[in-house]
């Protein structure tokens, strides 16, 4: 599909932002808002590569973001296919002329495309949510941050422990900020919105009890082996919960394909950011194997179950919310033992107060 271009003139602007999957929306929007709310000129670019309405434009829409000026639309790809076509696409609408700071998020393919581009390009390029690792290479996150971390100009971390782990991959501390976590900026800025009872409909997903949240869709995940064990485990809990999906469309594909029974779950699409994370704040339990729903259900203080064997947000363990419990047959006594356990009244955490987007522009405009 052709690239779209919406009111993109050959001017020069402060900085560029690139953008291509859910997570990096929700990063993105309070530094956009950051930069234009004090004048700066911003081209916005997304790569298409979340390309499903619900994962993208019902998000662009909860979350106030403007439509970007470029949209590169390069769809449903194989990874590298994607990381290809982006970077193409990236190398015909960037122009050092004009593009002199380029802004990259978290750690998905479009992340690694721009840095890449950014580089190649003489770009100056800045990683927001830089420093995280969960050592395991073979999650392509894993993979791109290492890459993205090493060839960036200036790394943004969320915690301590992210500066602790660039310093010792020997990268420089001149290179080093830490501002806190831009996740938290955009829950703080909808917090009001996302515990009102307005946000809440029960009856809107045929919720009449206590429920479970899960969420899935890593690759490592969508096997028949690892999906049997998840789905016959939380199976013995809807005697007494409803188990809620909103369903990656990754997680649906692989269903639908293999012919999967998800009878006994309520499985939804995947909603928009204030209504998922209304059903967060009203859940019983979460589980996932997302990295931003680890911190997410830190800070509105929910219990979670990470469905992995490692995390790269330790301070969520630390903080006592979220337990790393891998899958395996253990996650019954898993559930249970989370269940019968009372979480401690939430202790802030240093820099999560709503501020980084702009701890980042004043660092920026210095």
């Amino acid at each position: 599909m052709r690239t779209i271009m919406v009111n993109v003139t050959k001017t020069k602007y402060d900085a560029a932002m690139i953008v291509g999957a859910r997570p990096n929306f929700v990063k993105v929007a309070p530094l956009l808002n950051e930069f234009e709310e004090n004048d700066l000129n911003v081209l916005f670019i997304h790569t298409g590569q979340h390309w499903d309405k619900n994962m993208s434009d019902d998000i662009f829409q909860d979350l106030g973001l403007r439509q970007p000026d470029i949209h590169l639309n390069v769809q449903n790809k194989s990874m590298n296919e994607q990381l290809g076509k982006i970077i193409t696409e990236l190398d015909e609408n960037l122009d050092n002329q004009s593009v002199k700071n380029l802004f990259v998020f978290g750690d998905v393919t479009s992340t690694l495309a721009g840095a890449i581009t950014a580089k190649n390009n003489n770009i100056k390029c800045f990683h927001v949510e830089a420093g995280l690792r969960s050592r395991n290479l073979d999650m392509p996150e894993e993979r791109n941050r290492m890459m993205v971390d090493t060839i960036c100009d200036k790394l943004y971390t969320p915690s301590s422990d992210a500066v602790d782990n660039l310093l010792s991959e020997n990268i420089s501390v001149k290179k080093i900020k830490n501002v806190g976590n831009i996740m938290i900026d955009t829950l703080i800025k909808n917090y009001d919105q996302i515990t009102s009872k307005d946000n809440f409909k029960p009856s809107e997903f045929s919720l009449d009890r206590d429920y479970f949240i899960l969420t899935l869709h890593r690759p490592i995940n969508l096997t028949d082996e690892n999906l049997n064990i998840i789905f016959d485990g939380i199976t013995e809990f809807t005697k007494n919960y409803d188990i809620l999906i909103p369903a990656h469309p990754r997680l649906r594909d692989y269903v639908n394909r293999n012919g999967i029974d998800t009878s006994k779950f309520k499985m939804i699409n995947p909603q928009p950011y204030i209504k998922f994370l209304g059903l967060v704040h009203n859940s019983t339990l979460c589980l996932t194997d997302s990295g931003g729903l680890q911190e997410e259900t830190t800070f509105l203080n929910k219990k979670c179950l990470t469905l992995r064997e490692e995390t790269e947000r330790p301070i969520t363990v630390e903080i006592g919310t979220n337990k790393v419990i891998g899958v395996n047959k253990n996650i019954i006594n898993e559930i249970n033992d989370s269940l019968n356990t009372k979480l401690a009244t939430y202790n802030e955490i240093d820099l999560w107060d709503g501020k980084t987007s702009q701890r980042i522009f004043e660092d920026f405009n210095e």
